[in-house]
């Protein structure tokens, strides 16, 4: 019995130390000129989150903010000791409404504080090689169940793309998505993150929400008379849907070049929806 009230004396003696020790250290390194530097500073640093943007069935991402994480700045100092601005570590700060949680919404556009938009187009047997052969960068393509298991080995020839599932012909059903988004996790280099609806569907909504998947809607539909409708519509978070018929693809560099020419930097939809700041 006394060996035992020994023993938790001990640890308990131990553990006092290290609280003791590492509150002394706290205390000196508050003390420092470099920590009384960075506190000083630190507000002027710090960048304010924005708020996902919400009505009832829709939603724009918002951005993260940031903040000086403060002991990690000071650790960074302390090796060549003084203070330099450019030294400051950040850490970012979620907004509290935020895409993550919010799958029963339809996304209706990127964060209209940044140049970033995006193209999405759907997926046919027929227009796979054609836009292999395009190559063009940073496209969002939809392809349908059907589509998807009868062309793999072209769909893997596909560059510099992102490739998401449509079900069959836009209709997603649970079991469908859950084929679709086993065989697009392995043989291309994106998550299916995204389902598509061209106007909304509450059934579809309902299926990829279970999926922990975001619906997208268009905010600029090029279906018909793409480019005049790209030009008169256009602005920062647009997602630009074309039709994948023969005249769009042999219009399509020609509209690529107009949206960059415009200082537009067309983007995956990962990225034009990312909440974070970079």
């Amino acid at each position: 019995m006394k060996e035992t009230i020994k023993m938790i004396g001990l640890i308990t003696l131990i553990c006092f130390s290290f609280f003791y020790t590492d509150k002394v250290i706290n205390v000196i390194n508050e003390q420092d000129p470099i920590m009384i530097k960075i506190n000083e500073v630190k507000d002027k640093y710090n960048i304010p989150s924005i708020n996902a943007t919400t009505t009832k069935d829709t939603i724009i991402p918002g951005i993260n903010g940031q903040e000086v994480d403060v002991e990690k700045s000071y650790n960074n100092m302390r090796e060549i000791g003084i203070f330099k601005s450019n030294l400051l570590i950040y850490k970012e700060v979620p907004p509290e409404i935020t895409l993550s949680e919010n799958y029963d919404k339809y996304i209706i556009s990127g964060n209209n504080k940044i140049n970033n938009v995006s193209i999405i187009m759907t997926i046919t047997s027929s227009n796979i090689n054609k836009l292999s052969e395009l190559n063009n960068q940073n496209l969002n393509l939809f392809i349908d169940n059907d589509t998807l298991t009868q062309n793999l080995s072209n769909i893997k020839k596909l560059q510099n793309t992102s490739i998401y599932p449509y079900g069959n012909n836009g209709t997603y059903e649970e079991d469908i998505l859950t084929i679709s988004n086993n065989l697009l996790d392995k043989n291309v280099n994106n998550k299916p993150l995204y389902c598509l609806a061209t106007i909304k569907n509450s059934q579809t909504l309902k299926n990829c929400q279970n999926k922990r998947m975001h619906t997208i809607i268009p905010s600029i539909n090029g279906e018909n008379n793409a480019y005049n409708v790209i030009k008169n519509n256009i602005k920062n978070g647009s997602i630009i849907y074309l039709k994948t018929d023969s005249k769009t693809l042999e219009e399509l560099n020609e509209i690529i070049n107009y949206i960059t020419s415009k200082g537009y930097h067309i983007v995956s939809l990962e990225k034009l929806l990312s909440e974070n700041i970079k």
